[in-house]
């Protein structure tokens, strides 16, 4: 099955692995990983970028992926790739074994009509989920690795509003708590872009509530957002394991008020 991208015609990259090496399948066998985001009735997995950039040695990408993506360095080229990879296999798990996830002309993941998804990765591994759309009115995901001490400003600088930093973060560097607010703010704008169609900034939206213990926290729309009174805040789950950070919006109902 194919999907079309503009004028663009997108291969199910699972299949097009196949084409150029026959044992594909067993060579994936050892690159996938187990789904961090937990979606109710809905599938993803992930997948190590290392494990695949190993079982693809010698493998010249380019001949595989979009277009756009010809003159891409490897590791981008290795993101692509995973992130469709992982997208496949849970429509596979969800009996869409021939879904193929496209793009729109401005790179957003286009899922199968009925169907709604989220695709994330960072420098070692990508993941993805897939539910039906009947199910979720908004749905994003995103995993990061833990921020190094040295870009903890950086982050608190570029994505926190004053709130936040005096709610949540306090005056010393906190690096779980940035990442998380950073990662928290991705998962929420890959949920609601379908729903706005336009880019949304760090400082539309911000944390209200956050509770450690429950592995949640709320997003709430910002003054300057434009969206005060006319969208509800909204949860994220999130998920601190080890040296990843991982978060998802899962919203059955409506995010707007009536």
């Amino acid at each position: 099955m194919q999907a079309a991208v503009g004028q663009e015609m997108v291969l199910r990259m699972d299949q097009t692995l196949r084409r150029w090496l026959p044992d594909a399948q067993h060579k994936l066998a050892a690159c996938w990983l187990d789904a961090p985001h937990e979606l109710a009735g809905g599938a993803g997995c992930g997948i190590s970028l290392a494990a695949l950039d190993r079982a693809l040695a010698g493998l010249d990408l380019a001949e595989i992926l979009p277009a756009a993506l010809a003159r891409a360095v490897r590791k981008r080229q290795l993101s692509f790739l995973a992130g469709r990879l992982c997208a496949e296999r849970a429509l596979a798990e969800l009996g869409y074994s021939n879904g193929a996830v496209g793009r729109t002309e401005s790179g957003v993941p286009q899922w199968p009509d009925g169907l709604v998804g989220s695709i994330t990765h960072h420098g070692e591994a990508a993941y993805a989920v897939a539910a039906f759309a009947s199910g979720y009115a908004a749905l994003g995901i995103d995993s990061e690795r833990l921020a190094r001490p040295s870009a903890a400003q950086s982050i608190r600088s570029l994505c926190c509003t004053e709130r936040e930093i005096q709610a949540w973060l306090g005056p010393r560097d906190d690096t779980v708590a940035e990442t998380l607010i950073f990662s928290a703010k991705e998962a929420g704008y890959k949920a609601i872009y379908p729903l706005l169609g336009r880019f949304v900034d760090f400082s539309e939206f911000e944390v209200q509530a956050l509770d450690w213990q429950a592995g949640r926290l709320t997003l709430a729309p910002t003054e300057k957002s434009g969206l005060l009174g006319r969208m509800r805040p909204f949860r994220v789950r999130f998920r601190c394991a080890g040296a990843e950070v991982h978060t998802i919006v899962s919203e059955r109902g409506s995010l707007f008020v009536a």
